[in-house]
């Protein structure tokens, strides 16, 4: 652990690229592309970095990367005036009048500019009237509209309704066509979405069109159109992983197991520590789940509010379920809260340990999904789900994650989720990985006599389960990821998007915990390294 760790908390993908020979950046791209969509933010940040190596090195194949995900940025923000300069395009006709479009059309670069270096969580609103603003005195502002289309889609916006102000400049109307298609389909809006559809020439259609029109037909029922979609995209570009994992679905519908639910004895375990509304409404939420007779355990994490009694109310919810209450005197940290509840002597009793958080909603079919991907194969030891933030739309909260780099010098994990992207269905799917997120997730009680603990180093939160995870792995099991269960998760972890209000010692303990699991991990990074995610792809 050296320098480059800092600089990577300070720039984020960029300094994690920046630490990379030119050969690990091309790899870290590649295990990128297998997880997820490309966004516009993380295409620009690669294509930045390959742009660079290559003026320093030439390395074969750079310059063809950088092509690829200039093209990329093109089809997710086609108004990107540094995309449309940027080699392969400065030779074509059609490239040449957008860029002239937009730069006869650009009337405010400086308040531009103003916008672009705003933080969008902190200052959407203002953002959006600044660009109404610039709208209203100059109507074919096409740059100004696609910024808008950006704040209207981080905001949830379903329908813009400053669209009839814009005069698209016509070198420009099929690109805004792109735009409003994507927006309209990420957003969940089929209505619009297939309005715009209709008014994309097909000569223009690419695959990041095709993968949100196969999502609206599926959301429109008709199945083989969105294979048909699907396979049409993967056609123009067979490298998007998550595709990939999404047609297999479609093609090959799982089947959630019911009956599993009463031949398998599952534990079900909960820790809480002073949300007690949260509290009752989880396990509210778990009492209209099918768990059948499965016993629950509740412990109450040093609370000092009234979550006791929230909890003892609860019981009436669960007439057929045992249901047990610990509380606890001090709080133990959360995976203090799991040793306890694994430690159980009633734990070895059953199959499976299900942990829930205290603050999710869960669907009823939670369970019959997650023992089915279990039973599949003995050697999946963790099944966890799609999390997403209350609110609709949904917006993504959490998918899985993989090991990104292991170094000598540096351990670092992958993205677990693309920011500010919504559940339109596209990791509606089951696949191994080697994280899932802890606020629900299931393990098998023969993998846990293994590696029973949770790393109290890393108490009071944060990184336990990830590294839990990772030990099981390292130790020959699976950890599957089952995108057709999804939970909504009210607070979520770490130093994501939505915490609460940062403080110095809550950061200092994600930090610290970055460091430990470095340390910890130390002797076996080799195998670590192992553990990407490129050899999980279907074929």
């Amino acid at each position: 652990m050296n320098e480059d760790f800092f600089n990577i908390l300070r720039q984020g993908l960029a300094g994690e690229l920046a630490c990379l020979s030119p050969a690990e950046a091309v790899e870290h791209f590649r295990n990128h592309q297998a997880n997820f969509h490309l966004d516009r933010a993380t295409a620009v940040c690669y294509l930045n970095h390959f742009l660079a190596e290559y003026g320093r090195t030439a390395q074969d194949g750079l310059l063809d990367l950088a092509r690829y995900l200039a093209d990329k940025c093109l089809q997710l923000s086609p108004f990107d005036l540094a995309s449309l300069c940027t080699d392969p395009g400065q030779g074509s006709p059609e490239l040449r009048l957008k860029v002239a479009a937009l730069r006869e059309n650009d009337f405010a670069p400086e308040a531009l500019a103003k916008v672009d270096a705003g933080n969008i969580m902190q200052a959407a609103p203002q953002m959006r009237e600044t660009l109404l603003g610039l709208l209203d005195a100059h109507p074919t502002y096409a740059q100004a509209a696609a910024r808008l289309l950006a704040v209207d889609y981080f905001e949830g916006r379903e329908c813009s309704d400053w669209l009839p102000r814009f005069a698209c400049p016509k070198p420009l109307q099929g690109g805004f066509n792109s735009m409003l298609f994507n927006h309209f389909a990420a957003l969940g809006n089929t209505r619009e979405a297939q309005a715009a559809w209709d008014a994309l020439p097909p000569e223009d259609i690419n695959e990041v069109n095709l993968n949100h029109a196969a999502e609206v037909a599926r959301q429109g029922g008709d199945i083989p159109r969105a294979v048909e979609l699907y396979r049409r995209s993967l056609a123009l570009d067979a490298a998007q992983g998550p595709v990939r994992f999404r047609l297999a679905e479609l093609e090959r519908p799982s089947v959630k197991r019911p009956d599993l639910v009463d031949r398998r004895k599952v534990a079900i375990y909960l820790y809480s520590f002073n949300k007690a509304e949260m509290l009752g409404a989880t396990l509210k939420s778990l009492a209209a789940s099918n768990i059948g007779s499965a016993p629950i355990t509740v412990l109450l994490n040093g609370c000092t509010d009234h979550s006791l009694a929230v909890a003892q109310a609860a019981r009436q919810l669960f007439p057929g379920n045992a249901f047990t209450i610990i509380p606890l005197p001090v709080n133990i940290g959360a995976p203090g809260a799991r040793n306890w509840l694994v430690n159980l002597a009633s734990t070895w009793e059953n199959d499976y340990v299900a942990f829930l958080d205290d603050d999710v909603d869960v669907p009823v079919d939670w369970l019959e999904w997650y023992l089915a991907v279990a039973e599949a194969d003995p050697k999946v030891a963790v099944v966890g789900c799609k999390v997403v933030f209350p609110g609709q739309p949904a917006k993504l909260q959490y998918l899985y994650r993989y090991v990104s780099i292991a170094r000598d010098d540096l351990l670092r994990l992958s993205l677990s989720v693309i920011a500010h992207q919504y559940d339109n269905g596209f990791y509606d799917f089951t696949r191994e990985t080697r994280s899932v997120m802890g606020c629900l997730h299931l393990l098998r009680t023969q993998a846990l006599r293994q590696v029973p603990n949770f790393d109290i180093r890393f108490s009071p939160s944060q990184m336990d389960d990830i590294d839990h995870d990772l030990c099981l792995c390292l130790e020959g099991y699976k950890v599957m990821y089952c995108g057709l269960v999804t939970c909504v998760h009210h607070q979520s972890s770490g130093l994501g998007q939505r915490t609460q209000a940062r403080n110095p010692a809550m950061i200092g303990n994600c930090l610290g915990n970055d460091v430990k699991m470095y340390y910890k991990h130390f002797a076996r990074l080799s195998e670590l390294r192992q553990l990407d995610s490129l050899s999980l792809l279907p074929d």
